[in-house]
């Protein structure tokens, strides 16, 4: 039987008795009706893991005794995910693949074709509902790296890496220099505009071509990291 594996980030390197409170604790009792003496893991999201067996449950909490920590090699895909904010069901989709990927960080993009840019309190809320997203996903994929969220930007206010790239459908395929870090730029329903594309192009950002095909955002981002984690020796 696959055992448990949990985001708990609260405790640190602690050893001994670690109580589990809220989400932690709602998903061994009810969700997994878990009984005492059974082995969990945990994870702190840098690499840290905790494997654990539950000594107590009752309506508030759960007691875990820490067995052992042993430290998880940090295999992530060299590559910040920059995706133009598209509808949320699609955005969720892609955030959750990205994470399943191993990439390092997300970086949600405001651009010209951004329908209705959400304003500072319900990005928010957007940014904790994102971050569980992430946090379901490297607990169903056994990564023990978060990636890191970022605060939404306009796209011309985006600070670029050395390596930047752009997915563009009139592009051709691109060589990456695998020693460096990436950033990956994916665009809206629509793609950028084309002056957008100019000032990327202006700065030395390298357009990458995805295909013969059209793709939907969510799509995009999925085979452009799969693309960029071939070049890195990931895939």
């Amino acid at each position: 039987m696959r055992i448990p594996r949990l985001y708990a980030d609260t405790f640190g390197y602690a050893a001994g008795e670690v109580v589990l409170h809220e989400r932690n604790h709602h998903y061994l009792s009810r969700v997994l009706r878990a009984k005492t003496e059974q082995t969990i893991e945990l994870f702190d999201g840098n690499g840290c893991v905790y494997h654990a067996i539950i000594t107590d449950i009752n309506k508030r909490e759960t007691t875990v005794q820490i067995l052992d920590i042993s430290e998880a090699p940090d295999h992530r895909l060299p590559v910040t995910l920059g995706l133009a904010l598209i509808k949320s069901d699609r955005f969720d989709l892609a955030l959750q693949k990205a994470a399943e990927l191993g990439v390092t960080a997300i970086q949600p993009i405001i651009t010209q074709f951004t329908d209705s840019p959400l304003k500072a309190d319900r990005l928010e809320k957007k940014r904790s509902h994102w971050q569980e997203i992430l946090v379901s996903a490297c607990e169903q994929s056994e990564n023990n790296w978060l990636p890191q969220l970022h605060k939404p930007v306009h796209l011309n206010e985006l600070a670029l890496p050395e390596q930047a790239i752009v997915a563009h459908p009139s592009a051709v395929s691109v060589q990456i220099n695998s020693a460096q870090e990436s950033l990956l730029l994916i665009g809206p329903e629509g793609g950028f505009s084309d002056a957008e594309i100019d000032a990327l192009l202006k700065k030395q950002v390298k357009p990458m071509s995805l295909g013969p095909r059209i793709l939907r955002a969510e799509t995009a981002a999925i085979v452009g990291l799969t693309l960029l984690g071939q070049q890195y020796g990931q895939y």
